[in-house]
């Protein structure tokens, strides 16, 4: 969860708790406007590979200037005995900005979008020659290594691993080739790495990201209660089959045919298999030449598909610590 001082996390769980939200823009220029006090609604999702915001402001006095290009990192805080406290969200730019005119209103909306779309606007990466640069990265490039190549070419900095390693995405090295077939972007190369890892990908504030590994022996980060502070309002769990359940990796298979050892890995997931059925899935791994791989891909895959098993929707008082990937425990006592 994000870091927050201990006199925001307390006053944030008060019962008389004022929100406080920071809006400060900055142009290319180096210019910086600050239309905290203007805001009057704001709808900002951060989902994996993807975040953006519609920012609704004031605008009576025709004040607001052309923002379009400028970015901001949204503040979530509140008001604290000594002032206004707050905790900043990862980097967003202006799309675009809306004028909208009504009898006794004038405001502008501001679409925002992030990091990921920064990314995937960016020109194809450039390995191996003009016109195809159909490149390969180094051979010994682990694939977090391969990663923070990638995400500089956006001016975004991966944090060292630290403890989220899953013993693959800084063991592994794949030979990886890029633009075989279309042009691939920055973002696109990110998605097909991390896919093979147990890991994901989490915008920061200051154009960072930081790799997260879940695991089932995590700490709890947060605890929601019906019956005292941290209040959750209202919480939807969703227990969904797990669907495909049984997935085959198949490396070592390139070059001739006739010529393949074919390296088979298994993973399932026995406790779907015997409430639904079995579903499987079939993977080629060209850049796998061993088992240990192979069965690392497979266990991957299955990790990935077991995490969207459990889902839900809470909905809590402000909370600014909160971020993708967060482990947080709800508390129900509610009877009726």
């Amino acid at each position: 969860m994000r870091s927050i001082s201990s006199a925001l996390k307390n006053a944030q769980k008060a019962a008389s708790v004022k929100p406080y939200i920071r809006l400060r823009f900055t142009t290319n220029s180096g210019a910086t406007h600050d239309y905290s006090h203007r805001l009057i609604q704001l709808e900002h999702t951060e989902e994996p590979y993807n975040d953006w915001a519609n920012i609704f402001l004031y605008n009576n006095d025709k004040s607001i200037p052309n923002l379009k290009g400028s970015w901001v990192q949204i503040g979530y805080g509140c008001y604290t005995g000594s002032g206004v406290d707050y905790s900043e969200t990862s980097r967003l730019w202006v799309k675009n900005q809306q004028l909208t005119s009504r009898e006794g209103d004038l405001f502008t909306m501001l679409h925002c979008e992030g990091m990921w779309a920064s990314l995937q606007e960016l020109d194809l990466i450039t390995k191996g020659e003009p016109p195809y640069y159909d490149g390969q990265y180094e051979e010994n490039y682990t694939i977090y290594d391969t990663i923070k190549a990638i995400l500089e070419v956006g001016d975004i900095t991966l944090e060292a691993i630290g403890d989220q390693s899953d013993g693959i995405i800084d063991d592994f090295c794949p030979k990886i080739w890029i633009n075989e077939s279309p042009f691939e972007n920055p973002a696109d190369v990110t998605y097909r790495l991390i896919a093979m890892t147990k890991c994901f990908l989490r915008p920061k504030a200051d154009m960072k990201m930081e790799v997260r590994f879940p695991q089932e022996s995590d700490s709890v980060d947060e605890s929601y209660h019906s019956s005292y502070p941290h209040y959750f309002h209202e919480y939807r769990e969703v227990d969904k089959v797990i669907v495909p359940n049984h997935i085959i990796v198949f490396g070592n298979a390139s070059g001739d045919p006739d010529d393949w050892d074919v390296i088979i890995a298994h993973s399932r997931d026995e406790e779907s298999i015997s409430q639904y059925k079995e579903v499987t899935r079939h993977h080629i791994a060209e850049d796998i030449n061993n088992q240990t791989d192979a069965n690392n891909r497979a266990s991957a895959i299955m990790t990935r598909l077991i995490f969207e098993k459990l889902g839900g929707k809470i909905t809590v008082p402000h909370d600014c610590r909160v971020e993708l990937y967060d482990r947080v425990h709800v508390i129900d006592t509610r009877e009726n």
